[in-house]
């Protein structure tokens, strides 16, 4: 196989390791590294499942899928309720911290605790190789979270993921880096099959009847054969077993589409209305969050509610705003809104929100903050900000020291003209007069 013709990328996918019970642990002011808990989907019912366990506490037998009479009943050891919401905040803050080193396009959130970028164009910024750049990020998480992060490497996707999933994550450095020379060796070596990203135990079965016993066979198999047995999906698993695939990033984050969205499928169903409002309001700040990066507005909110498995159904609307725009507290009404007339009050076990007919941001409201910006320069009046900064909504009053020529950098200080805060016009949404 000639690989040289293939892509040859820095994409590193990063994982939280035991990410819920990690977060939960630092909620109590524990560390999870040295912290026996399990969350639990009720406290209440002995045979309630583990939905995720601090290492040591897996050390000792008790995994995701364990109940909870399997654990002993000790002092160390601590058994506590999910708290979705705090788990989507630490989500939405990380996502934030890795979107320093990448741009957005190059970023896409796999799930609530793994996250793939792209590190082609910025790496010479940050590293000298993929893997130092891979520990700076997982050290800053660290030191900003105390959670920890492992990182697979890899040329594309694909190998990114399968080097952090069977190597990265039982690493003591935490991060693996596979390249093309290395899937005789490491990549047709995973076993069973059906440990093999993308390849079910379903799958698996259906490749035993064709003759396929491990991913060196599937992959130096006719591909012909497996797709007469399994269609386009046969093309790319025997692509995938050769450590090829051509998706990119870029590929998946289409501004054109000018839709931006994230949903969340819950731990447990939840019978709270306000807790659900709670899940809601994360999931939006971090879509909204998305939409000022790229400096947009939206009009139209569409919002998808999943009931509990036992009593199935949902539903999905939208609605149009009267006013485009990328701030929580704007939105957040016209979700609720929407939940509350169409929701039948069953149990819910997944959200999903985007926003869309996205425009450029209005020109008006930055020329009016701009302007107030320099009147309150000229004049040292008092001015009340509201912004973002890494993922965070911030209100300060103070006094503006300084604006560029251009509006684009101002420099901001308190009412004793000490703390000093360098800022850009597109961190800010609001700015007027105290």
């Amino acid at each position: 196989m000639d690989y040289g013709q293939l892509p040859n990328r820095v994409i590193i996918c990063i994982d939280m390791k035991a990410f819920f019970a990690s977060v939960s642990s630092g909620i109590r002011g524990l560390d999870p590294l040295k912290t026996r808990l399990a969350v639990v989907g009720d406290i209440k019912r002995s045979g309630s499942i583990v939905l995720a366990a601090t290492p040591l506490l897996k050390k000792e037998g008790i995994k995701t899928g364990s109940r909870l009479f399997d654990i002993p009943k000790r002092k160390d050891i601590h058994v506590v309720n999910p708290s979705m919401e705090r788990y989507i905040k630490a989500s939405n803050y990380i996502s934030s911290l890795v979107l320093q080193y990448v741009a957005p396009e190059d970023f896409h959130a796999y799930s609530i605790d793994e996250l793939f970028i792209d590190g082609t164009a910025s790496l010479h910024l940050f590293a000298e190789t993929p893997e130092e750049l891979a520990h700076k990020i997982i050290n800053e998480i660290y030191r900003k979270t105390r959670l920890t992060a492992t990182a697979g490497i890899g040329p594309n996707l694909l190998l990114a993921k399968v080097s952090l999933d069977h190597e990265a994550k039982n690493s003591p450095t935490g991060v693996a880096y596979w390249r093309y020379e290395d899937i005789p060796f490491k990549l047709w070596s995973i076993h069973p099959m059906r440990d093999f990203w993308g390849i079910s135990s379903a799958t698996e079965r259906r490749l035993n009847r064709l003759g396929i016993h491990s991913i060196k066979e599937l992959a130096l198999s006719s591909v012909e054969m497996v797709r007469k047995e399994f269609g386009v999906l046969g093309e790319e698993i025997h692509q995938h077993a050769n450590g090829i695939d051509f998706s990119r990033i870029s590929d998946v984050y289409i501004p054109s589409s000018r839709s931006f969205g994230k949903s969340q499928i819950l731990f447990r169903d939840y019978t709270s209305r306000k807790e659900v409002e709670l899940l809601l309001l994360e999931l939006l700040d971090d879509v909204c969050f998305r939409l000022r990066m790229h400096q947009v507005v939206a009009q139209t909110v569409h919002l998808s509610i999943g009931y509990s498995k036992q009593t199935g159904g949902g539903f999905s609307r939208q609605k149009k705003m009267g006013r485009a725009s990328n701030l929580s507290q704007d939105i957040f009404p016209y979700c609720l809104t929407i939940l509350h007339t169409h929701d039948n009050g069953m149990p819910i076990r997944s959200i999903g929100i985007s926003l869309s007919n996205t425009s450029i941001e209005e020109e008006e409201q930055m020329e009016q903050i701009n302007f107030t910006l320099i009147e309150a320069l000229h004049t040292n009046k008092q001015v009340y900000l509201t912004y973002y900064k890494n993922g965070q909504r911030i209100t300060e009053t103070g006094f503006i020291q300084f604006v560029d020529s251009l509006g684009n950098l101002f420099v901001f200080i308190d009412e004793v003209f000490e703390l000093k805060n360098k800022m850009r016009l597109n961190e800010l949404i609001n700015a007027r007069f105290v």
